[in-house]
């Protein structure tokens, strides 16, 4: 099927966050020692009143990807800079698809459509962090021409995660 990837709009916030709500925890809830604080992620990334500010601004894009029917999602922002450091250009905060569509060349249609869109609004630089256990992530990234910039640690009360920060020059 032909996957059809376009930008959301305030009226799509209902949609990503039935999107979130499921596509990130069926990748992820393994890895969470408190359900519990994963809710509580979930809620300050995927509840409506943050997706709605979101979309509304002007420095953050979401694009879904779709073919009959919507499989998964992308979160860009258009200007970050990496953590303790100078480098700063577009961060790929999210590029996700649904279980079942993944293995079906979805994620390399995805990340391409990242390219041209970084590309098509003059931005040099991308950049994104994957968890150090998502190791198949990680390669996928290094393929696209992505190379290991730096480890940060992301913390909440009960555990402490490291991720891996990639970048490349467009």
């Amino acid at each position: 099927m032909t996957l059809h990837i376009r930008q959301a709009t305030l009226a799509d916030s209902v949609l990503l966050n039935a999107l979130g709500n499921s596509i990130y925890p069926a990748h992820f809830k393994h890895l969470w020692k408190s359900v519990s604080e994963m809710n509580d992620y979930l809620k300050s990334e995927y509840s409506l009143s943050v997706l709605e500010k979101s979309l509304m601004d002007g420095n953050t894009s979401w694009y879904i990807a779709e073919t009959a029917r919507p499989l998964g999602y992308v979160k860009l922002t258009w200007e970050a800079t990496i953590p303790d450091t100078l480098l700063h250009g577009v961060l790929l905060n999210k590029l996700y698809l649904a279980p079942t569509s993944t293995s079906q060349q979805y994620g390399q249609q995805m990340f391409s459509r990242v390219i041209d869109l970084v590309r098509s609004n003059t931005k040099d630089f991308l950049w994104l962090e994957v968890l150090e256990q998502n190791e198949r992530a990680y390669r996928f990234y290094e393929k696209q021409g992505m190379k290991f910039i730096k480890d940060v640690v992301f913390e909440t009360a009960s555990q402490r995660s490291v991720l891996k920060v990639m970048g490349m020059r467009i």
